[in-house]
């Protein structure tokens, strides 16, 4: 399932995995409000790994309409005031246990309910969510940075409130001091800190025919391997082991910096490099110093497009299919992954009909080439003689 997520983290939104986590207690755990005021506490938030959770035991709570909860605001005085007199955006969570509450609609019967309401200054009004839950024993209360939650539900979306949401670290208040007073029993309240996970490479390896077209030379391989690797987040590199071009076996070349975008109905990847230089390694000692390379030594590329398709489970490559060109000692080396080039000349192992016409050395006529020598005669009248291995 890891390299799953890892081989297209790209293609899609995943969640990050998160290896440790860490918090600072907002209130003493099981804390009775019983009416009074929490006194704004100053707390620094980062909503790219940090969010705050709140586990509320909401049965002691009065029969009266929006009690106190709590409240975040970016100004330590509004976060208590109803109007955002100093500049301050507050959001605001109440509760009602069992009562009539005043609506934009009118007089509503409110049971177990929750209001979120979000005040600014400049705003006369307010922004209000409702959230009723089954089981106030144990209430479950996330703001993070896809909004507030209660239960696993979002109530209030992150950007319905963003002047609580800036980028990087926050300074904001946390207290419970604007409505009628609350009984809530806080079991506990807490800033969490959660710490990604270091990254881990994910490699999937794969075999298949390549040709490669160097100094007029066309070969095919029946099988070379390239390593397709995920080395950071979203981004990829292709190891063609042992490349090799006219009969030359030159070293490994790495091609970094590639992003996928996946094919919605196909789910084929399709591969793009910014760069234009790749890498060499496990340089063949033979020709190193004849072709001026070395471990490390970069040699520019051009025409690079590719395409990948994993198998079902994704955990395996099914197809991978590439082609770039490379230049060296000023000889130009065409050279293509997954699939094999057409043979074409003599070395075809058909001949068109009326273009030739083909005969063993004991003068058998033949379909087609076979190995061996063959005696080939073409409709001009030449004859030649082709040896197939």
């Amino acid at each position: 399932m890891k390299k799953i997520l890892s081989l297209i983290a790209m293609l899609v939104m995943t969640a990050t995995a998160f290896a440790e986590t860490t918090s600072e207690k907002l209130v003493e755990d099981n804390y009775a409000l019983a009416g009074k005021v929490l006194s704004p506490k100053a707390i620094t938030v980062d909503w790219a790994t940090q969010k705050l959770v709140a586990v509320l035991d909401m049965t002691t709570c009065s029969d009266t309409e929006n009690e106190r909860v709590f409240s975040v605001s970016n100004n330590k005085t509004d976060v208590a005031n109803w109007d955002q007199t100093n500049g301050g955006s507050t959001v605001h969570l109440f509760y009602t246990k069992d009562a009539q509450v005043w609506t934009g609609a009118g007089m509503e019967t409110f049971h177990q309910k929750f209001a979120v309401q979000y005040r600014y200054q400049g705003d006369a009004g307010a922004t209000s969510y409702y959230k009723e839950v089954t089981d106030p024993s144990t209430v479950t209360i996330v703001m993070d940075k896809t909004g507030i939650s209660i239960n696993g539900d979002l109530v209030f979306p992150a950007a319905e409130m963003p002047n609580l949401y800036g980028e990087g670290e926050n300074q904001l208040y946390f207290g419970a001091g604007c409505g009628t007073p609350g009984y809530a029993t806080y079991k506990s309240v807490e800033l969490v800190t959660e710490k990604a996970e270091p990254f881990s490479p994910v490699t999937l390896s794969t075999t298949d025919v390549a040709n490669a077209v160097y100094n007029g030379t066309t070969t095919n391989y029946d099988a070379k391997t390239v390593d397709f690797v995920q080395y950071e987040e979203g981004k990829y590199k292709l190891v063609w082991k042992t490349l090799e071009a006219g009969s030359t076996l030159f070293g490994d070349y790495t091609i970094e910096n590639i992003t996928v975008a996946e094919d919605a109905e196909t789910h084929v990847l399709t591969l793009t490099t910014t760069d234009t230089e790749g890498t060499w390694s496990n340089v063949n000692p033979a020709y190193g110093f004849l072709f001026k390379l070395a471990d490390g030594t970069k040699t520019a590329f051009t025409g690079f497009e590719g395409t990948c398709k994993l198998n079902e489970t994704k955990d395996a490559i099914e197809k991978l299919k590439f082609k770039f060109n490379i230049s060296i000692l000023d000889n130009e080396a065409n050279l293509v992954f997954g699939e094999k080039a057409p043979e074409t000349g003599i070395n075809a192992t058909t001949v068109a009909e009326g273009a030739a016409t083909l005969f063993t050395v004991d003068g058998v006529k033949l379909s087609k080439l076979q190995k061996g020598l063959n005696i080939v005669r073409s409709a001009d009248g030449k004859v030649k003689k082709v040896l197939v291995k």
